[in-house]
C-alpha cells in the first residue's frame, strides 16, 4: 500500500540537463509544488557537494517546527544513472540505483533498483528531485504489482493497489491531504481503547519484543476498511490488533483533498519491548505513510 534526475549528456558550452538542480523545493499536501515557505508541508533541499555529487535533505512540516525525514547521498554517473544512498528512521542507509532513460519529450524514464530488485519505475520531468508525471508502478519486495498510480505535476491522482500476495486492495487511496482524517472521539480515546484492548488480550506481552506497524484506510464515508500489518512478526499480536483496530468504536470524518472527501491511508507504530508495550503515548496527528521521500 502509506504516496516523492535528468540524464547527462557532456555537450561543449551547454547547460548539462543530467545534472541535479540545487536549490530548496517547497510542496503543499499531495506533493503539489508550491513557491512559499509558508505553503508548504514538505520541503527538500538539494546541495551540489561536487562534480556529479549531491546531498538531498527531506525536512517535513510539524506544527511550527521543520523536522528531518530522510537524507540521501545522490551520485550521478556520466550517463545520468544515479546511486543513492537513503537514511531514514534506521542508522544503516539503503542504497538505490535509479537508472535514467531520456525520452524524446524531454521527460525521464526512471527504474529503481535495491539490492537488484525492480521496486518503482515511472516518468519525471526533472532529475533531482524528481518531479512525477503520468504513470508510475511501485512493486514489493518479492515482485508482485504494488501500486499503479497516475501523477500529474507531482500530485497523486489515482492509483490501483494489491497486496504482497497478489490480491487486489483498496483503491483511489491518497497519503497527504489538506485536511488529514481525524477520530471523532480524540486520540486519548484511542490509546485508552487500544491500552485496555491489549491489556485484556490474554497474550503474553513479556514474551514479545517487536515493532509492529498497522496501517488501516480512512474511507470517505469516515469508515475504516482495510486493516493491515505492515510490519511485525508475532503473528497472533498482529491478527489481534487487525481485529482491534476493526472494532474500534465510533467513525472518523475523512480527509478532504481539493474540497472533496477522499479515501487516506494512515499508520501507527508500536513498540513492544521487555515487558514495556510503548504504545500509550500514540498520537494519530504524526501516525501517517509517507512517500516521496526522494
Amino acid at each position: 500500500m502509506k504516496r516523492t534526475i535528468p540524464v547527462i549528456w557532456l555537450l561543449a558550452i551547454s547547460i548539462l540537463p543530467g545534472r541535479g538542480q540545487e536549490g530548496t523545493y517547497y510542496y503543499g499536501p499531495n506533493s503539489r509544488p508550491v513557491t512559499r515557505q509558508a505553503e508548504a508541508v514538505m520541503m527538500k533541499e538539494v546541495i551540489k557537494r561536487s562534480e556529479g555529487s549531491y546531498l538531498m535533505k527531506t525536512f517535513r512540516k510539524a506544527g511550527d517546527e521543520w523536522k528531518p525525514e530522510s537524507r540521501g547521498k545522490v551520485r550521478i554517473a556520466s550517463g545520468g544513472n544515479q546511486v543513492i544512498r537513503l537514511r531514514e528512521n534506521s542508522f544503516f542507509p539503503q542504497r538505490i540505483v535509479r537508472e535514467m532513460e531520456p525520452l524524446g519529450s524531454g521527460d525521464y524514464l526512471f527504474s529503481e533498483y535495491v539490492r537488484e530488485s525492480l521496486v518503482r519505475t515511472g516518468t519525471t520531468s526533472a532529475v533531482l528531485p524528481l518531479h512525477l508525471e503520468g504513470t508510475v508502478t511501485e512493486y514489493h519486495p518479492g515482485g508482485n504489482v504494488k501500486s499503479v498510480s497516475e501523477y500529474r505535476d507531482n500530485q497523486l491522482m489515482s492509483n490501483r493497489n494489491w497486496l504482497p500476495d497478489g490480491s487486489p486492495y483498496i483503491d483511489s487511496v491518497f497519503y497527504s491531504a489538506d485536511r488529514e482524517p481525524e477520530y471523532e472521539r480524540g486520540d486519548a480515546f484511542f490509546n485508552g481503547y487500544l491500552l485496555q484492548k491489549l491489556q485484556n488480550s490474554g497474550i503474553d506481552l513479556s514474551q514479545i519484543e517487536d515493532r509492529v506497524v498497522i496501517g488501516w484506510v480512512v474511507m470517505e464515508t469516515g469508515q475504516i476498511e482495510g486493516v493491515i500489518i505492515l510490519k511485525g512478526i508475532a503473528r497472533q499480536l498482529n491478527n489481534y490488533l487487525v481485529e482491534t483496530i476493526n472494532e474500534l468504536p465510533g467513525s472518523w470524518e475523512p480527509a478532504r483533498l481539493n474540497g472533496r472527501p477522499v479515501r487516506y491511508f494512515m499508520s501507527i507504530p508500536l513498540n513492544f519491548t521487555h515487558r514495556e508495550a510503548n504504545f500509550q503515548e500514540v498520537d494519530l496527528s504524526t501516525g501517517r505513510l509517507h512517500y516521496s521521500k526522494y
